[in-house]
């Protein structure tokens, strides 16, 4: 069984439980007070004050999460190259290069780094998809 006192969780086993039921029989008192009389005389808590004693039915922990043993399956879905911004992406490529901005990676059809003025930038082109009315 646990119990929490001011945020702190306690659990008994059944030792401690089975000292509570023969005190709450020897002195014909309720399980409450016979838990309260257990943690004073254990000097959980100060005897004869006012702390509240809750019983808690699970403490709540965190979720662990184990790493599969199993490698993960390689796609076989071939991606889709984007003509339209491979094309905006080469174009803006020549307008940098015209205007003497050095393009050092362009990456697949979606991003475009370059430099200027001995600073780094990156160009990253994104397609909205066009939303259906509803």
């Amino acid at each position: 069984m646990t119990y929490r006192i001011e945020g702190k969780y306690y659990e008994l086993n059944n030792e401690d439980l089975a000292e509570i039921r023969k005190n709450q029989k020897e002195f014909g008192i309720d399980e409450a007070s016979a838990v309260r009389m257990f943690f004073e005389d254990w000097e959980y808590i100060p005897a004869g004050s006012k702390v509240k004693i809750e019983k808690v039915k699970d403490i709540q922990t965190k979720k662990e999460y184990a790493k599969s043993e199993k490698p993960r399956k390689a796609s076989t879905k071939e991606r889709k190259v984007d003509l339209e911004k491979a094309s905006i992406l080469s174009a803006l490529s020549v307008a940098l290069a015209q205007n003497g901005i050095v393009v050092t990676e362009q990456k697949t059809e979606t991003e475009l780094k370059f430099m200027l003025n001995g600073n780094s930038y990156t160009l990253k082109l994104t397609k909205h998809r066009v939303k259906e009315a509803t």
